[in-house]
């Protein structure tokens, strides 16, 4: 596998997404996207909580940010953390980001972040 691709298995995960996705009515989806496909490297990057900075922010995408800016901010720590249990509620049952549901293993790391106090 060449830096960048996905196993089938995830690249099948994306395309149902990428469906998901045009049904109700979002656009395209784009590279690294979760309707893309999961990949192990979306993952936390330590072995202890994950904080905000290094961990959470880099789950949502410019394209999450604008799609929520009326609302709040993705990219504002103080924002994130106010709307915490909101997020989680919408990212476990599929229905954020609106062009597909995170793998199991992203809403697993926000939910920890969550759950160990929301780390800045």
């Amino acid at each position: 596998m060449r830096p960048g691709e996905f196993p089938a298995t995830e690249r099948r995960a994306g395309e149902a997404g990428f469906r998901r996705a045009a049904a109700i009515g979002c656009r395209a989806p784009v590279a690294g996207s979760p309707a893309q496909g999961y990949h192990p490297s979306m993952d936390a990057t330590n072995d202890g909580p994950a904080s905000y900075a290094t961990d959470i922010k880099p789950l949502f995408r410019e394209r999450d940010r604008e799609s929520m800016s009326r609302h709040f901010d993705l990219w504002s720590y103080d924002d994130v953390r106010s709307h915490s249990a909101a997020i989680l509620e919408k990212v476990q049952d599929g229905s954020m980001p609106c062009d597909g549901a995170w793998p199991t293993e992203r809403v697993q790391v926000f939910r920890g972040w969550v759950g160990s106090g929301m780390a800045p």
